[in-house]
């Protein structure tokens, strides 16, 4: 029996065809790779390509479509209510720890005033919690529900 070896500077059949030679044409490239969803929830990112920015400005000034893959973030109207579970639980845990904290620092003060003052210095966070709570239901509901609610979802029947 008579067994032959490839030796080993022998290379596979097609293998010394150039990358342009094939018919499929040249390898595609790659796209840039995307960040994380941590990176795109923390930089304020659209959702789907996690390059375009969501807001247009530094408040609540929201893009209607991403600026470079163009889904429309705001599916329907009052979309963004979704939004209110994220900043509420955003919110709780500051205002409770500057409640305690002052209440544990004098406690002499009744609590409806430690809350009063919580609440006050509270309110520089209001606009970040809003901004990112947007953007993490933006990314909730796309994992969720990631097609488009404007294409149909079934056919009519004509009867």
């Amino acid at each position: 029996m008579n067994m032959t070896a490839n030796k080993p500077n022998e290379t596979a059949p097609g293998a010394d065809d150039a990358p342009g030679d094939s018919i499929t044409g040249p390898a595609p490239v790659d796209p840039a790779p995307r960040t994380g969803v941590l990176a795109g929830i923390i930089g304020l990112k659209c959702p789907e390509c996690r390059t375009g920015k969501v807001f247009e400005n530094l408040f609540l000034k929201m893009h209607p479509t991403c600026p470079v893959c163009s889904i429309k973030f705001e599916r329907e109207p009052g979309y963004f209510l979704g939004a209110m579970y994220f900043s509420y639980a955003m919110a709780i845990p500051p205002l409770t720890i500057l409640t305690l904290l002052q209440k544990w620092r004098s406690p002499e003060r009744s609590m409806s005033s430690c809350i009063i003052v919580a609440a006050i210095v509270f309110m520089p966070l209001v606009i970040p919690i809003v901004r990112y709570s947007r953007v993490m239901w933006l990314y909730f509901d796309r994992f969720f529900d990631p097609q488009d609610r404007h294409t149909p979802t079934s056919t009519t029947n004509p009867n």
